[in-house]
């Protein structure tokens, strides 16, 4: 089955093209007046899907057809430690996105409503978070489960690391597994292959042979389009200070122009209106400047500036168009040549999610869509509510192994054969509470139905207990080793150990 989906708020297609890789079919686009990020995803519905239709306009206008999927990535500004401190925290004027976003997806009244932000939105946000699922059930009159998905591009296979954030509403068990990566990217794994390309709008030939990570880039035309930095009054001076020093990766610009002026007394001719300032505060030039960024470690956040800010190692330049789409693990077959004439375009890429992100994380929706979500539902925190953690599971790769790149879809199974999984390794107990007595209970109840091999459907006819609180005891059972899920054929079923 075919499921769809609408991106209120999605920009610049980041999170677009990875719900599309999940095998959703992309329905609508909804963006505020001004259509951010619009244009990227219309030059690129050979990618996207063609039947699809954007709005930019009032979110009072936005049509509401229906889906089952609404997902997107309003503005994290209210807590992103970019902001300015007056301007960050749950009453954010810009918050309102937010809130329109959870309005949108009533209206629609999908199974699952997802939205990414920075991880201060849950940490510093919590009361808002809740707030959005309670305006949620308020208007739909149903109730739902909140998950709390914290998150890192590096651990889901990404070129980078950039954490984050999904706030996942959902009317149906939801659950993913742990991400296990096998091998983990350096940041020259990303754009290496891209040092001798030739700089242009336009698209031509690979100069260089790929990575074993940038091959998953690669177009199959042998063409990269969009390979060209910025050129303004900012990255000519990081270019002429790149030209008069000795800049190396890991430096940023108030270490350069600090050794700069020591070594030589002045600093190159375009900085020289400078001076006189910056020899007043030690060079510094705020927390957000041109960084080299070191070939030999894991990608950085591309930010809104990144194509100011972002120096090569191996190239007295800033990062290219390609470049940044590359860290945010956009294929080369992502056009941006089309792009070229778009206001702000440099903004677009900072101002998303990263791909793998957005694949990740719409699997596991439709995965909860057929019924069959992953065992890891989190912790809970509340009523109806669980924290799920992978920020960190990329520490667990092996770097000896190449990473798997594909996207699975469940396999079609032409004869019956029953293969025991392993259980999940039983997890010491985390703080907080312990299991209420009428948990416990709940447990022992699914677990002693369980005389013969059972599907979720048959214990819930047995014991009477509702299906979603079936799924929990199966979880943590699991969880706990003492029982193990069987395939047989097309259908999932549990036994004990």
């Amino acid at each position: 089955m075919v499921y769809t989906a609408i991106d209120c708020q999605g920009f610049a297609g980041g999170f677009t093209l990875g719900v599309v890789q999940a095998g959703f079919q992309l329905i609508g686009k909804r963006e505020m007046k001004g259509g951010f990020g619009v244009a990227n995803c219309e030059a690129n519905r050979q990618l996207l899907g063609r039947d699809w239709q954007s709005e930019s306009v009032d979110p009072a206008d936005w049509s509401a057809p229906s889906a089952d999927l609404v997902f997107g990535n309003p503005p994290c500004s209210g807590f992103s430690v970019l902001s300015s401190k007056h301007f960050r925290g749950i009453d954010s004027k810009i918050n309102a996105c937010m809130w329109a976003f959870t309005e949108y997806a009533a209206r629609v009244r999908p199974q699952i409503a997802i939205f990414e932000s920075v991880q201060l939105a849950y940490s510093q946000g919590l009361e808002l978070m809740r707030g959005l699922r309670t305006r949620l059930e308020d208007l739909i009159g149903e109730t739902w489960t909140l998950h709390h998905v914290l998150h890192n591009a590096y651990s889901v296979g990404g070129p980078a690391q950039r954490r984050r954030y999904f706030w996942v509403a959902s009317r149906v068990p939801f659950g993913v597994e742990r991400p296990r990566p096998r091998r983990l990217p350096v940041h020259s794994d990303v754009i290496g292959d891209l040092i001798d390309q030739p700089q242009a709008w336009s698209p031509m030939p690979y100069a260089s042979e790929p990575t074993w990570y940038s091959a998953r880039f690669r177009s199959p035309t042998g063409l990269v389009d969009g390979h060209i930095a910025i050129d303004n009054t900012t990255t000519r001076r990081t270019r002429d200070l790149l030209a008069t020093t000795d800049w190396q990766p890991g430096e940023h610009a108030q270490a350069v122009t600090r050794r700069h002026f020591d070594e030589n007394g002045d600093l190159p001719p375009s900085w020289s209106h400078l001076v006189d300032k910056l020899k007043g505060r030690d060079f510094f030039q705020g927390f957000n400047t041109p960084t080299m960024w070191r070939p030999d470690q894991a990608s950085r956040v591309i930010t809104g500036a990144g194509l100011l800010n972002g120096v090569h190692w191996a190239q007295p330049r800033t990062f290219t168009h390609r470049e940044a789409a590359r860290i945010l693990g956009f294929p080369d077959d992502w056009l941006i040549e089309p792009l070229r004439d778009v206001s702000g375009l440099m903004m677009t890429w900072g101002k998303g999610i990263t791909v793998d992100c957005g694949r990740w994380i719409a699997t596991w929706a439709s995965r909860a869509l057929d019924g069959e979500p992953g065992f890891y539902v989190g912790e809970q925190t509340g009523d109806r509510e669980f924290v799920i953690d992978v920020t960190n599971d990329w520490k667990s790769a092996c770097v000896s192994v190449e990473l798997d790149h594909i996207v699975r879809r469940k396999p079609k199974v032409t004869e019956p054969v029953v293969v025991a999984e392993a259980a999940p390794t039983p997890q010491p107990a985390g703080p907080g509470r312990p299991r209420p007595p009428e948990t416990r209970v709940r447990d022992e109840l699914v677990f002693e139905a369980l005389v013969s091999t059972m599907t979720r459907e048959e214990i819930v006819a047995k014991t009477g207990i509702d299906k979603k609180l079936v799924y929990l005891s199966l979880y943590r059972l699991r969880r706990d080793g003492r029982i193990q899920r069987l395939r047989d054929g097309g259908a999932h079923k549990w036994g004990r150990i």
